[in-house]
C-alpha cells in the first residue's frame, strides 16, 4: 500500500480506537479488525497489540478471543509457511493455561487440534506445538485433555 493510504488506515484505526471510547464490545471489534486484516505485518501487530496494548489481557475471555481466536481465523496469516502464526498461538496458549485454561483448552487450541487436513509442512509444524504444549510441566487438566486428543 502507498505511504498515503498506509497514513489513512492507521488513521482510520486510531479513529476507531478513539471513538469507542472505552465501550468493551466495541473494542472486541476494534481488536478483531486488526486481527482479521489483510495486511502483510498482521502477525506484527497482534503480537504487539497482545503484549503491549493497554486494553489487551488474557484476562479477559472475550477480548481474548477477539484478538487471538480472530487471528487463527486469518487463514493467510495464521497458517505462515514459517508457521509464525503456530509459535504465537503456542505463546499464546501457554500463557493463557495459568489464567483460564478453559478458554486455552476450548477456543483457541481447537485451531491446532485439526494439523491433518494441512500439507505435511503445516501438518508438522502445529503438531509440533500441540506437542509443546503437552510437554509443559503445569499443564491444566482442560487443555491436556484437548491436546491429547488432538495428537491422536
Amino acid at each position: 500500500m502507498s505511504g498515503e493510504g498506509e497514513r489513512a488506515r492507521e488513521d482510520a484505526i486510531q479513529k476507531f480506537y478513539k471513538d469507542a471510547n472505552g465501550d468493551p464490545l466495541v473494542l472486541n471489534k476494534w481488536f478483531a479488525c486488526q486481527a482479521g486484516a489483510d495486511l502483510p505485518d498482521v502477525l506484527d501487530r497482534v503480537v504487539k497489540l497482545s503484549s503491549s496494548h493497554p486494553d489487551f489481557t488474557l484476562k479477559n475471555p472475550n477480548r481474548c478471543r477477539s484478538l487471538v481466536l480472530t487471528f487463527t481465523m486469518n487463514a493467510a496469516a495464521f497458517h505462515d509457511e514459517e508457521g509464525k502464526g503456530y509459535t504465537f498461538l503456542g505463546d499464546v496458549l501457554e500463557k493463557l493455561d495459568t489464567i483460564n485454561s478453559n478458554v486455552a483448552a476450548r477456543t483457541t487450541a481447537g485451531t491446532l487440534i485439526g494439523w491433518k487436513r494441512y500439507n505435511e509442512k503445516r501438518a508438522s509444524l502445529m503438531k509440533a506445538q500441540l506437542e509443546r504444549l503437552k510437554s509443559m510441566p503445569s499443564i491444566s487438566n482442560d487443555l491436556l485433555e484437548i491436546v491429547t486428543k488432538g495428537l491422536k
